[in-house]
């Protein structure tokens, strides 16, 4: 029987395996050329890999190596004697860290895309320690001057899993508030939009004043501030900031 099948050339082999594991589809992956590659797929969970004589993770890195020939996915097929059971980002980390080190486009502050796929990643202390780096929003040009960061990073930003921050500048003035005590507040559309940029809650906020200073501040939601930065009587004296000043706003990464 004659199987369609499509080429290489116009797929990245590594999107089309994470389009179908996303899809959590059950089947097998076939690349067609010298030696059949196959992988196994049951619900999106990466059940078996093989290529010629390799099994598992080494089957990938092969592959990706070298991603040619034509495939097909034959849906609805079980291995009757599958050696994983494991998740698609897990396999695919490990089979581009025997590769040479892609190429890190991102250079400044990025994000983790997804939270949720990066904490079922087994991770070093050290590895913990650059993530929490990214979230902190060091650019990721300073962290990849450490070849193991450098190496993580790309890695992570291959499968998507980091992105460019966008944290925006909110122009704001400033009014005064008795409804709190020391803490800013800020409207929850701005702090909103900002959450969903930098995927964490904002806890500080940095804030530049008609001279130039900047204050670091802590910060809560306000649901009718509007584009208005209120402050109650003792921040107005600790910033010198006065009612009706022009300010520009953006979150921070931790009170100084």
């Amino acid at each position: 029987m004659t199987r369609s099948t499509s080429s290489l050339e116009t797929f990245d082999f590594l999107e089309l395996l994470y389009m179908l594991a996303e899809s959590r589809r059950t089947g097998v992956l076939r690349v067609y050329r010298d030696q059949e590659f196959q992988a196994w797929l049951q619900e999106g969970r990466v059940m078996h890999l093989e290529f010629g004589a390799l099994r598992g993770v080494p089957a990938l890195t092969s592959l990706l190596a070298d991603p040619r020939g034509r495939f097909n996915f034959e849906e609805g097929q079980i291995h009757p004697d599958p050696h994983l059971d494991t998740d698609i980002d897990v396999v695919a980390m490990e089979a581009l860290a025997e590769l040479p080190v892609p190429e890190l486009l991102l250079q400044g502050p990025a994000r983790v895309s997804s939270p949720e796929r990066v904490a079922r990643m087994l991770w070093t202390l050290r590895q913990q320690d650059i993530l929490r780096d990214v979230e902190a929003g060091t650019p990721l040009n300073e962290l990849a001057q450490d070849p193991d960061a450098r190496q993580m990073l790309s890695r992570l930003a291959r499968l998507g899993l980091l992105v460019p921050r966008k944290s925006r500048v909110a122009r704001l003035t400033v009014a005064v508030t008795r409804e709190v005590k020391r803490v800013a507040v800020i409207d929850e559309t701005i702090m909103r939009r900002w959450r969903e940029d930098l995927g964490r809650h904002v806890q500080h906020i940095a804030v530049r004043g008609p001279q130039n200073e900047v204050h670091v501040l802590p910060v809560t939601v306000g649901m009718t501030a509007g584009p208005q930065l209120m402050l109650p009587p003792e921040l107005l004296v600790r910033t010198r900031l006065h009612v009706g000043d022009a300010v520009l706003v953006q979150p921070a990464a931790a009170s100084t």
